[in-house]
C-alpha cells in the first residue's frame, strides 16, 4: 500500500511541477531539442571529408610556391608575362641559380607573338650589412619592331597612329639600403643605348612624322643614366596586397655620350593607397602617377624617352602609348571585392593627359575611361588580371600579369 501511496505521489508531484513551475516544460523541450542537436551534428561530422582545393586553386599553390610570377625560381623555369607594353603576351625560359647564402644569378630569354624579343641577365649580390643592402648587376636587351606612335602632344589623333623599332640595350649596378621594414634608398648607374628605325606593323613613323615636330626621329642615342629613389612600402606584398600603400619617389639624370642635344632629367612620383573594408572583403583603391622632365638650353627630350599614357597599367581604355609628351599626369581609382578566395572583381575609372609643360598638368583636357575587371591571384602574387574597358575612343581589352 505505502509503494502505491508513493508512486502516485511522485507522480502527483511531476505533474504538479509540470504545470505550476514556469518554464519546467520548456526548459525540458530545450534540453531534449540540444541533444537531438549535438546528435545530428556527431552524425554530419562523421560524414564529412577533408577540405581540398579544387583544379585552379591547386594550380595557384603551386605557382606561388615555385616563385614564378613575383618570386624567386630555382633552377630551370618558364616564363610568361609583357616584353614590353603593346607586344601581347610573351613566353619563355629562364635559370635561376644560387651561391653564397642570399647569392644569385638569372638569365632569361622571352619572345612574344608580336614578334617582341628579350634577352637579359642578372647577378645578385650576397646581402650584408644584417641583409639590409643589396646590390645587383643587371644587363637587358630587347627588340620591339613595332610600337605605337599616333604623334607628340595631348591632342593627338588616333587617326594618325604609325608604329617605330624600338631597340634598347642596357647594363649597369644599383643598390638598394632597406633602412626599415617599410622604408628604402637607393640608386644606380648605366650605360644606355638606344637604336630606334621604321617600323613593321601599317604605317611607319617617317611616312607621316618629320624631325622637327617628333624628337629623336631616325636617331640612335647613347646615354650615361645616375638614378637615385626613395620607396615608402608597408603593402602585404608588391605583388598583391588588399592593404598598405606605396610612395615613391625616383630621380634619373640622362646624359647623352658625345652631345647634349637628347640630355634631360626626370622626375617619378607614385602613390598607392589601398583601404580594407570589412574585413578586407571590398577594398578601395586609389593611385596617382606622375612624370616631370627637365632640360637645359636646346637640349631636348626624344619622342621615345618620353612619358606616355595609353592602356597596360595607366589609361586603360585607350591603345597602348596612345598619349606622349614631355609631363604626364595619371590619376586611378578602382573598387574591388573579394568573391572567392582566389578572384577579386573589380569596378575602376582612369583620367590623365600629357602635357609640353609642367604648368599645363592641370584639369583641363583630362583623358577618361571606366570599366570592370577580374583578377586571379595567389596570397601573395597577380596570375592574371583581365581588364575590359571603354573610352570615347572605343573598347580596349587588356592581359596582365601586373598590379594594376
Amino acid at each position: 500500500m505505502s509503494q502505491s501511496i508513493n508512486r502516485s505521489f511522485i507522480t502527483g508531484l511531476s505533474l504538479w511541477l509540470a504545470f505550476s513551475i514556469p518554464g519546467f516544460t520548456q526548459q525540458n523541450e530545450d534540453a531534449s531539442r540540444t541533444r537531438e542537436q549535438t546528435r545530428l551534428q556527431s552524425e554530419k561530422a562523421l560524414k564529412l571529408k577533408p577540405m581540398t582545393e579544387n583544379k585552379a586553386e591547386e594550380v595557384l599553390t603551386w605557382v606561388d610556391k615555385t616563385g614564378l610570377i613575383g618570386g624567386a625560381p630555382r633552377g630551370l623555369y618558364p616564363w610568361f608575362g609583357s616584353i614590353l607594353g603593346g607586344g601581347g603576351v610573351s613566353l619563355g625560359a629562364g635559370y635561376r641559380g644560387r651561391f653564397a647564402d642570399s647569392g644569385a644569378f638569372n638569365v632569361l630569354g622571352g619572345w612574344s607573338f608580336k614578334n617582341y624579343k628579350l634577352l637579359q641577365s642578372g647577378l645578385e649580390f650576397p646581402e650584408f650589412a644584417d641583409r639590409r643592402v643589396k646590390v645587383n648587376l643587371d644587363v637587358k636587351w630587347l627588340d620591339a619592331p613595332k610600337v605605337s606612335f599616333y604623334g607628340v602632344g595631348n591632342a593627338s589623333s588616333k587617326h594618325d597612329k604609325t608604329s617605330y623599332l624600338y631597340r634598347p640595350t642596357r647594363v649597369g649596378p644599383s643598390v638598394n639600403v632597406k633602412l626599415a621594414k617599410w622604408f628604402s634608398l637607393g640608386g644606380g648607374a648605366e650605360y644606355l643605348h638606344v637604336e630606334t628605325g621604321p617600323g613593321d606593323a601599317g604605317t611607319s613613323i617617317e611616312q607621316i612624322f618629320t624631325p622637327p615636330i617628333t624628337p629623336g626621329l631616325g636617331q640612335e642615342v647613347s646615354y650615361g643614366v645616375s638614378r637615385a629613389f626613395a620607396v615608402v612600402d608597408w603593402r602585404q606584398s608588391p605583388f598583391y596586397t588588399r592593404r598598405g600603400g606605396l610612395y615613391r619617389v625616383d630621380f634619373a639624370n640622362y646624359t647623352q655620350s658625345g652631345s647634349d642635344s637628347f640630355s634631360f632629367r626626370q622626375l617619378d612620383l607614385e602613390l598607392q593607397q589601398y583601404v580594407p573594408l570589412l574585413r578586407e572583403n571590398w577594398v578601395l583603391v586609389f593611385r596617382g602617377l606622375g612624370s616631370l622632365t627637365m632640360t637645359n638650353g636646346n637640349s631636348q627630350v626624344p619622342y621615345f624617352m618620353m612619358p606616355y599614357l595609353g592602356s597596360g597599367d595607366t589609361l586603360r581604355g585607350y591603345q597602348n602609348r596612345r598619349f606622349r609628351d614631355r609631363n604626364m599626369m595619371l590619376l586611378q581609382a578602382e573598387y574591388r571585392w573579394t568573391p572567392s578566395h582566389f578572384i577579386d572583381v573589380a569596378l575602376f575609372a582612369d583620367t590623365g593627359k600629357v602635357a609640353a609643360r609642367r604648368g599645363d598638368l592641370n584639369f583641363d583636357g583630362l583623358h577618361t575611361d571606366g570599366g570592370v575587371g577580374i583578377r586571379f591571384h595567389g596570397p601573395k602574387f597577380m596570375a592574371l588580371r583581365i581588364d575590359a574597358a571603354r573610352s570615347n575612343e572605343g573598347f580596349n581589352l587588356i592581359f596582365s600579369t601586373g598590379l594594376f
